[in-house]
Order: structure tokens, then sequence, then C-alpha cells
């Protein structure tokens, strides 16, 4: 199997060229955030202190390093929290969560944090700030910040794109996976860089067809145009199955037509009440067949 990539994300440098637009994005959302309510200095208990709700991110790497310098120098940075609105004893994180969990490992008992009551939309970006600090978060926990930011109406995919300084595409593609059956996710958060055949396997509906198409990817055996190819080879089959199938019923069901003509027949032929009502159906099964004859 070969080594796991480095993800390529808006917040993973791929080009120089590219670097301009990420910093603007990168400052746009710290100025905001110096501009949040004014916050007061306090010393909080670690274990009064939550995760931020919004955040993407569901890895959190590096924690060992983070320990080793709180054991040699100290905590000597400031959390950013707010009050729990759910119970105002406990405090949620809006940044830093990584120094938090370090915190909890190194068994302090207390860190410095500054409190202010951010929004719901605040603590969002918080924790979209941070992400994009650290520049690491998979395609997948990436499609999920998008989703949140969106879902919180504070931004369409066009606006996020450009306040991102990302192309819309590449938006989408991000929330595309977000949809994506939980297998296809999981190749995406091992292999970064397989996301445009995560795509196309996406569009299998079984699991068991999907099985050997995510594992040939997953080990380099097949790439995304050959996966593109094999999936529309099984999409042009399952069409030409569906029409197969489609018309051996309407063979079946115009035999049971046929039958039901057949015995309207016999029924007719006995007395004149039971003529007139075979006329009446067969004027209107005429009439229906009118009206599908003109839709072709």
């Amino acid at each position: 199997m070969p080594p796991k990539r480095k993800a390529t994300s808006f917040f993973t440098p791929e080009t120089t060229a590219s670097q301009p637009a990420r910093t603007t994005a990168v400052a746009a959302f710290e100025l905001q955030a110096a501009q949040t309510a004014q916050s007061i200095p306090r010393d909080l208990r670690v274990d009064r202190i939550r995760p931020n709700p919004f955040q993407a991110r569901r890895t959190f790497e590096g924690i060992e390093e983070l320990v080793a310098a709180i054991q040699a120098q100290g905590f000597i940075s400031r959390l950013r929290v707010r009050p729990d609105p759910a119970d105002p004893q406990y405090f949620q994180l809006a940044y830093g969560e990584r120094r938090w969990r370090a915190a909890q490992a190194v068994g302090l008992v207390t860190v410095p944090c500054d409190v202010a009551a951010y929004a719901d939309d605040q603590m969002l970006e918080f924790g979209l700030i941070e992400n994009i600090q650290r520049q690491d978060l998979n395609p997948v926990e990436e499609g999920i910040c998008f989703r949140q930011l969106i879902d919180q109406g504070r931004y369409s995919i066009r606006s996020l794109a450009e306040r991102l300084g990302k192309d819309k595409g590449y938006v989408e593609g991000r929330l595309a996976l977000v949809r994506a059956p939980d297998d296809v996710q999981q190749l995406v958060v091992q292999r970064p860089d397989t996301i445009d055949a995560a795509r196309q396997i996406a569009k299998v509906e079984s699991p068991a067809e999907r099985a050997p198409l995510i594992a040939g990817v997953m080990e380099g055996q097949i790439t995304s145009r050959d996966v593109r190819e094999r999936v529309r080879t099984r999409a042009a089959a399952s069409a030409e199955q569906t029409t197969a199938d489609e018309v051996r019923a309407i063979e079946r069901e115009v035999t049971q037509i046929e039958r039901v003509l057949d015995r309207w027949a016999g029924v007719a032929m006995r007395d004149a009440t039971n003529q007139a009502a075979v006329g009446a159906a067969v004027a209107r099964l005429i009439t229906r067949l009118e009206v599908l004859l003109k839709q072709r």
C-alpha cells in the first residue's frame, strides 16, 4: 500500500501564487475575531471547559509536542471561551482546543482564558480560523466546515468561495463529499489525493460494488481515469438492464390485458346490459390509449 499523502486543501500551500489569497482570507477572519465582544480575563478550571460545538475537526495531532512545551515552559497563552448557553457553570472553547487537550494531558487544574459572549456564528468562524492556521484539515472536514457556514446563512457557495480565495467548484466538491457514503469518506480521509476517484465511486449505490473500487484506489492499483470508466460502464450496463426489465414487464402486462379483454368478450355475449357495460369500459380504455399515443 502506498504511503498516505498530505491533504491538498485550501489550508495547504499548493503554489506560491495561491498563498496571497489564503493569507488574505485568514487575515480577514482574524480581524473579525479581534472586533468581537469585549473579553474578560479569567483563570478557569480545565474540567469546566467544553469543546467548540462547531468544531469541524475530528482528530487532533501534535498534542504530544504541546504537552512537552507546557511541561517545559508552562501554559503561557490564553484560551478563548464563552459561557455555555445551556449550562452557565461551564464554558465552551472558541479557540485553542489542542492547547486545552494538552493541558488536560499534563494534568493542569486551571488555565488562563479570555471569556466573552460570542455568538454561534462567531464560534463557527473561530473554529475555521483555527483550522486554517493549522493547515491540515482533510477534505471531508473541510466539507463539514463549509456546510456549517452555509447552513448558518452567512454565506452562499459563491460568497464562501470568494471569501476563501477559491473557485466555486472547489467548495461544491467538498460539500459533495459530505453527502458521500461513509466508505467513500473514509477513502478520502486516508487518501486525500483521491478526491476525483471518490466522487465517481460515490455514484455507485451498492456498498458491495463500491468495495473493490475503493480497495483498488486505496492500494494504487487503479487510477481516477480507470474508476471513471468503470463507473460509466457500470451505469450503462445498469441502464440497459433496466430497459430490458421494463420491456419484459410490459410484455407480461400486455398478456394480462389480453386475458381481460377475452373475458370481457365472453361477458358481453350474455345479454344487452353486459354488452353495454363492456362497451363503456372499452371506450374508456380507448380514450386512455389515445392520450398515451399523443404523449409519444
